[in-house]
């Protein structure tokens, strides 16, 4: 799960006693799921959950661009407009703060639903609610997101993440930006350190290209171009499959 009930706290704060937290929990189980799904639409839901890592944060470039915050200028509904997103995590929050403080609003008792009340307080109205303020907030992320996704449907995708020397080469000289032959995609380039004897020992990656795929194997150029390298890992995102939306759907939820 990407939110927990510790994220709950400062301006999405909630009441998190011994009874309240299976509660939260249910409400974050259902709809951080549930508003991830109706962001992406169900394919790229698998492909981003797959993609995460043990500490919840993906490892794709693409998806980690629209996991985090950004602020974008943008021209498609009014002229220099402002696309402004607090990320995945802040957008989740809100909606599920909203979801969340929405019910607990009325409780069940024998007698049907009722308004909870006390001596010390009243009930807030919607107009002074800052449970709608956090929602309209997570709209605004949500809708920023999209938006992105829209308009960068054909960006980088299949980048390599993680690549190991195979074959060490010979007479190579310390490497800034090299091109690799070879493999699925292309663009792939790499900084390496060697030894004394002409031996690549250390490999980075500089420019990650696209449409690699684990398993490729490239060959590193100049020196001798005998250095072989393992491509391991790749990014998973691929925003030209996303089909959750329309432009002219992204305004408008």
């Amino acid at each position: 799960m990407i939110i927990n009930i510790s994220d709950f706290t400062g301006k999405y704060e909630i009441h998190s006693g011994l009874y309240d937290q299976s509660k939260l929990q249910d409400y974050i189980n259902i709809y951080e799921k549930r508003y991830l799904i109706e962001l992406f639409g169900a394919s790229l839901y698998n492909e981003f959950i797959s993609d995460l890592d043990p500490y919840n944060v993906p490892y794709s470039p693409n998806f980690l661009t629209i996991y985090n915050p950004f602020e974008m200028d943008s021209n498609i509904l009014l002229p220099n407009q402002i696309v402004i997103s607090e990320g995945i995590k802040q957008m989740l929050k809100g909606f599920i703060y909203f979801e969340y403080l929405k019910d607990t609003t009325n409780q069940t008792t024998p007698n049907g639903l009722v308004i909870p009340s006390n001596e010390n307080s009243t009930t807030a109205t919607t107009l002074y609610s800052m449970m709608y303020t956090r929602y309209n907030e997570a709209i605004r992320t949500y809708r920023a997101i999209q938006w992105y996704i829209v308009e960068n449907y054909n960006a980088p995708f299949k980048q390599v993440l993680s690549i190991y020397l195979l074959n060490a080469g010979t007479n190579y000289g310390v490497g800034i930006n090299v091109p690799v032959t070879g493999g699925s995609g292309q663009g792939l380039t790499l900084n390496f350190d060697v030894n004394g004897f002409g031996l690549i020992t250390d490999i980075y990656i500089n420019n990650p290209g696209v449409n690699y795929e684990p398993n490729d194997i490239v060959t590193i150029t100049t020196g001798d171009n005998n250095a072989t390298a393992n491509v391991f890992q790749v990014a998973k995102g691929d925003f030209k499959k996303f089909n959750g939306v329309r432009k002219n759907m992204v305004y408008w939820l």
